[in-house]
């Protein structure tokens, strides 16, 4: 029965996806487009969306279409008939004012990133959102603060419960908000559509259609607001907490990632938490979920979204997690949610130990499996996390390679955490050399000469130090490794890296 619903609703949204896709060529050859965009922008004045409706319909799509013509076309009648846009205006077509900001003030320059958090009133009348709050404000410095925009929604429809929880969020977080780093808006009753006779669809009941279908709504809006606030823009709940230096892992990974065509960067592996877009796409995805704000739930729309724009249709998945779902009750009466994501970078996850070294820029690379994005330069750099590698083989290595050769004064490998105490490295040799020969182009990683060893694995670990210039003092180290010389059939996490350099 589970699999037959999961295969329907995998069907349901290919469906949507390939609707979506004709409906908005179909739209942009005729005046239906100004009858969507009118409900649709929130802008200064209402501007058509021509040019985002082009690129969602990208050369890799037009086989796509080609091949589904005559069923979409059919599909196409049936939504025209039995779908039409909403009489009532979707959202106000004047510019935005501070009458829908109700604290905070807005800064002059764009930032970097831009955080959304709406909220409405939870089921036992549970409230998270200043966990929420507390937890970004605390995990970032004063300098990420200037960087960054967290724009709180009111999204409940009862106008009382968000006069008093905007008063209480200008009471607790009044220099926030003067400062710029928080703004807390509210929306127009008049930007809903009827939320009333909605289709019903999965067997939700009407009360759930409704609460999805508000939710859809309420995403539109804030993607609308938070376009232009900042060059990048994450969606996160409010029941979450974060990783601490949450913000160094974002940027680290935008860094990683910078060759690659990306449409979405996942920091949760939870529903629609820590998603991170670039806010160029904001307007296209709220036209999106306009579009089928009844049709499906929020998430469900947001991987139609994604499969539509990035042809590859891969995702890329931020490992460590750095958001952490702490809600219980939800705003669905009735609703439970027991959810935690088991890769979030907490408690869980080890910890940096030796926070005083040095590690100067390097590059750490394995011909070992490492499982999901648990990547070799995790263990080294400052970014949050760990490499995690399927059961080595002998012969295996990993390596850091430093940018410049540097004298090194100590040397501390750990592998094994307290959750995974039996995923050490259990025969090893540690090694390093002067001098870099070439790079390997299969698995990247690089061929140095006249290596000296400096001893082996105990205990899954490794500490090499001396004093001054002697011993490995005395060498000016470009690569640094580490060898498995024995079969072991558990894995190995390889939990810090780290260096300390001779002091001139």
């Amino acid at each position: 029965m589970v699999c037959r619903r999961m295969m329907f609703l995998r069907q349901v949204v290919l469906v949507c996806m390939v609707v979506s896709m004709f409906l908005n060529f179909w739209m942009l050859t005729g005046t239906e487009l100004q009858n969507v965009t009118s409900h649709i922008d929130l802008g200064e004045a209402v501007q058509t969306c021509e040019p985002c409706q082009r690129e969602m319909l990208s050369a890799s799509m037009n086989e796509t279409l080609r091949g589904h013509r005559p069923r979409m076309e059919r599909r196409i009648q049936q939504h025209k008939t039995t779908s039409p846009p909403p009489a009532n205006p979707v959202r106000p077509t004047g510019a935005v004012t501070d009458s829908i900001r109700l604290a905070g003030s807005l800064r002059p320059d764009k930032g970097f990133l831009t955080i959304g958090i709406p909220t409405v009133k939870r089921d036992q009348n549970a409230s998270y959102l200043t966990t929420t709050l507390d937890s970004l404000i605390s995990h970032t410095t004063e300098a990420e603060r200037k960087q960054i925009v967290i724009v709180v929604f009111l999204a409940d429809f009862d106008t009382d419960y968000n006069q008093k929880l905007s008063t209480e969020l200008s009471q607790k977080y009044s220099l926030h908000l003067n400062s710029g780093l928080m703004q807390v808006i509210q929306a127009p009753r008049s930007f809903y559509p009827s939320l009333d006779n909605l289709k019903t669809k999965f067997k939700d009941s009407p009360e759930r259609v409704r609460w999805r279908s508000k939710q859809c709504v309420d995403y539109a809006y804030l993607f609308q607001h938070c376009r232009n606030l900042s060059e990048y823009y994450m969606q996160l709940e409010d029941d979450v907490i974060s990783a601490q230096n949450f913000l160094t892992g974002i940027k680290e990974y935008l860094e990683r990632m910078k060759s690659s065509d990306w449409t979405v960067l996942e920091f949760s592996g939870l529903g629609f938490i820590g998603k991170l877009f670039r806010s160029s796409d904001l307007q296209r995805l709220a036209d999106l979920i306009m579009l089928f704000y009844q049709e499906s739930p929020v998430d469900v729309l947001f991987f139609s979204f994604l499969h539509i724009v990035q042809a590859s249709g891969k995702k890329f998945i931020h490992q460590p997690s750095l958001f952490q779902h702490v809600g219980l009750h939800s705003s669905l009466a009735g609703k439970i949610q027991k959810l935690t994501d088991k890769g979030f970078v907490g408690s869980t996850t080890p910890q940096r130990t030796y926070t005083d070294s040095d590690n100067p820029p390097a590059a750490v690379s394995a011909n070992m499996t490492a499982y999901r994005e648990f990547k070799p330069q995790l263990a080294y750099g400052p970014e949050m996390g760990y490499f995690w590698a399927e059961a080595p083989k002998v012969g295996q290595v990993f390596v850091v390679l430093f940018e410049k050769p540097a004298r090194l004064s100590r040397i501390v490998i750990e592998t094994g955490s307290e959750e995974h105490p039996k995923d050490i490295l259990e025969k090893g040799t540690l090694e390093v050399s002067p001098r870099l020969l070439s790079v390997n182009e299969q698995d990247n990683t690089p061929n140095c000469a006249d290596y000296v060893k400096l001893g082996n694995v105990e205990n899954g670990r490794f500490e090499v130090a001396t004093q001054g210039t002697e011993g490995l003092g005395s060498v000016e180290v470009k690569c640094l490794k580490v060898t498995v010389t024995g079969e072991q059939k558990m894995w190995v996490l390889a939990r810090e890296i780290a260096v300390w350099t001779v002091k001139k």
